[in-house]
């Protein structure tokens, strides 16, 4: 195994046999200077293939624990479920965990409301997810409370390849598409910024966008709860909440509604990391 690029001192990526790139995950195999031969393989312990290389930047944000704990339980889930799932799902959910673990610590519980039509319509999934948030609480000793079931069967659903109806899966991806673009506009006219739209981060605020629109299509939408941080971010960052109030006219022109103040809330979180780094790397 050829190590060709450090993470961090315990993960890095790798060269196999086949010349195929990989993740590997093992206790000091990204200490020696790069690029090296591993020869002693027994010290990977944990290895993913085929990972789009815009998650790459997770591995730096994403604490071990929760990224080991998180790839670990898709694994065991993977053994109960029908057809094959997506390699980045790991990723997706390590990010999505962090994130909802930070603000359950921070006493931030943004989420949506527990979706029993998605529950009646995929009871398996569901189970699974409630199964998965159960482990995540017990083993990093946090409070996800069961709106994050909802979530993750929707990252499981959407993990999930050769599962969705072509012309249905086909349609939606259109106007999730066409919505993702004129959002991304709308924050680039605001700020006259260039989005980097290889960068994790816009990656991060495409999935919030796509599952937007995937729950206005399902008819799910977010609580009312959070009117104090909402105030409290909206005042603390006035032109991200102007960029917001933007796309939210365009929303309601696309769905024919105003977004909950919980969704502006979100999307202030999102659109607030996405203009941060991109004002950083101008």
């Amino acid at each position: 195994m050829k190590v060709i690029k450090k993470i961090n001192n315990n993960v890095a990526i790798g060269l196999d046999g086949n010349q195929r790139e990989v993740i590997i995950f093992g206790k000091g195999v990204g200490f020696p200077q790069v690029p090296y031969e591993l020869t002693d393989l027994s010290k990977i312990t944990r290895t993913f293939y085929d990972i789009d290389s815009r998650y790459y930047g997770l591995l730096q944000e994403i604490p071990e624990e929760i990224f080991l704990l998180v790839s670990a339980l898709v694994e065991r889930a993977k053994t109960r479920l029908k057809g094959s799932l997506n390699p980045n799902l790991a990723f997706v959910l390590a990010d999505h965990v962090n994130f909802a673990v930070e603000r359950n610590r921070k006493g931030m519980n943004v989420g949506l409301p527990y979706s029993y039509e998605l529950e009646y319509q995929y009871p398996e999934l569901t189970r699974i997810s409630r199964w998965f948030i159960k482990n995540v609480n017990e083993k990093l000793q946090v409070e996800l409370d069961r709106s994050e079931v909802t979530s993750i069967t929707m990252h499981f659903l959407n993990a999930l390849e050769g599962e969705k109806d072509t012309g249905t899966h086909m349609e939606e991806g259109e106007r999730i598409n066409r919505v993702i673009s004129i959002v991304t506009r709308i924050v680039e006219d605001y700020f006259d910024v260039q989005v980097d739209r290889s960068s994790f981060h816009y990656f991060r605020f495409k999935n919030h966008i796509k599952f937007f629109v995937q729950r206005k299509e399902k008819g799910g939408e977010f609580s009312q709860e959070n009117e104090e941080l909402y105030e409290s971010i909206r005042t603390a960052y006035p032109g991200v909440a102007d960029c917001v109030a933007r796309i939210d006219d365009y929303l309601e022109k696309e769905f024919g509604e105003r977004c909950p103040r919980e969704e502006l809330l979100y999307l202030m979180i999102h659109v607030k990391q996405l203009y941060s780094k991109e004002s950083r790397d101008s």
